[in-house]
């Protein structure tokens, strides 16, 4: 019980609770079990791909035996479904929670296993006839790269086994972080699977003199991977992402890709709850490339000001508000090293401000680093995505639902496949419905419509 508690508590859990978005609860739930999309798809009989939309709240959960037999085969706390009466006790589990399928808990009779399995199954057939009712919906650019990085990452697609030409390799690892820098996500879902790939043959194969070079290239194809994988909240796959960048990182003997295989690792460590391993893994990793290098060229600054600044936000997360203030203190003055400021500037560092500022609650401050902020001045699309998701968690958290409306309308004109596809802007919209009881946001259920948020 202690694990379930403790998952239960986490503000993102809380916060899920509270707008009713089931889709977070299963995920946080999942990844606190350690679980892959796959593992726990088979646990309750979905695939990873409709286990992930429903994850997403691409697929809402509303059948209340639906909820009940998910609550305890994930070990999911009743109330937190709203499933428990006010005046009455939670429901009673009928199923082991999913956190003790390994171990000595998965040595039962075969028999026993086989009548758990049907029950299971069976208690679970009803989804398909109610939830899911209807024809099943097309699988959407996350789902579909997804489903095909699974594949790859658990060796059911074996990479080509003929040469891999090195140049058209990094020319598709050049268009692949356009697509990611842009928001493309449509494009990025068919390009991606195959990149990595090919980048994977292209290691496997090279000669013993190439093999740096071709590492380096698989090291960049893994922190794209992860990257994707962290945006779509695929906790599990992004830490086999993370893992093989590390690998490769090793071999390419490359301080700039250290540091950012670091940085990768680092975020996957601290979603999957493993914070203060994150913090002592970006802070190791800051005083390495600053020990290895000296900080000499622009780019050496910039790895060194990200990694001070993601820690800080890592602080942040388990309220250490003294330490996040600190780093970005430091990452700040990081920007400044050599008088060149294009590579890590103050406005990359005002950006992780109020991210930091936003996780710590402090709403009216993160609002106000927003508006000193033009949204222009941060390059690409994707960073003006996240400014924009910033700012409008922010002006939801004080309560200001329509300026947070009207940033998430900016979000979709900058970004469309933003917020038709990522989890934050899903989430968002559904709590915006649930506060929108009078209906003074008359576009907001046409918008609701336009992105796939089930109303």
């Amino acid at each position: 019980m202690g694990g379930e508690l403790q998952w239960s508590a986490l503000p993102e859990a809380r916060q899920a609770a509270a707008v009713g978005d089931f889709g977070t609860l299963l995920r946080v739930a999942r990844t606190a079990a350690r679980l892959t999309l796959a593992e726990a798809g088979q646990r309750c009989g979905y695939s990873a791909a409709t286990l992930s939309r429903i994850e997403r709240g691409r697929q809402r959960l509303t059948d209340v035996t639906v909820l009940r037999r998910l609550a305890a085969i994930f070990n999911i706390p009743p109330e937190l479904f709203g499933l428990t009466d006010m005046n009455g006790p939670a429901i009673h589990q009928s199923a082991p929670p999913i956190d003790k399928v390994r171990g000595k808990a998965a040595r039962r009779e075969v028999g026993e296993d086989s009548v758990r399995r049907r029950e299971v199954l069976g208690g679970l057939a009803g989804l398909v006839g109610s939830t899911l009712a209807g024809s099943t919906p097309a699988p959407t650019p996350p789902d579909r790269v997804v489903a095909s990085l699974e594949d790859i990452l658990l060796g059911h697609c074996p990479p080509p086994t003929r040469p891999i030409d090195p140049d058209w390799l990094r020319t598709m690892l050049t268009h692949a972080w356009s697509d990611f820098r842009a928001c493309r996500y449509t494009r990025l879902s068919a390009r991606l699977p195959q990149l990595v790939s090919a980048a994977t043959a292209s290691h496997s194969l090279t000669t013993e003199g190439q093999r740096p070079s071709a590492a380096a290239t698989l090291a960049r194809t893994y922190h794209l991977t992860t990257q994707v994988l962290v945006k779509l909240h695929e906790d599990g796959m992004a830490w086999s992402a993370m893992d093989r960048a590390r690998h490769a990182a090793r071999e390419a003997d490359d301080p700039l890709l250290y540091a950012e295989t670091a940085r990768m690792t680092a975020i996957v460590l601290r979603r999957t709850r493993h914070g203060q391993r994150a913090q002592q893994t970006l802070i190791d990793a800051a005083q390495d490339l600053d020990e290895s290098t000296r900080l000499r060229s622009p780019q050496q600054v910039a790895a060194y000001g990200r990694l001070l600044a993601t820690a800080a936000y890592t602080a942040a997360l388990t309220d250490r508000r003294d330490t996040a203030r600190e780093l970005l203190q430091e990452a700040d003055e990081a920007g400044r090293r050599n008088g060149d400021r294009s590579e890590f500037a103050d406005v990359d560092v005002m950006l992780y401000r109020i991210s930091v500022a936003r996780v710590l609650n402090d709403f009216g401050a993160a609002v106000q680093y927003a508006r000193e902020l033009r949204p222009d001045q941060l390059g690409t699309v994707e960073r003006r995505a996240r400014y924009w998701e910033d700012y409008a968690l922010a002006l939801h958290g004080r309560g200001a639902y329509t300026e947070s409306f009207r940033a998430l309308l900016a979000a979709e004109r900058i970004a469309p496949q933003e917020v038709r596809y990522r989890p934050w802007a899903q989430h968002l919209t559904v709590a915006l419905l649930n506060a929108d009881r009078r209906q003074a946001l008359p576009d907001l259920r046409n918008f609701a419509v336009r992105i796939g948020t089930p109303l």
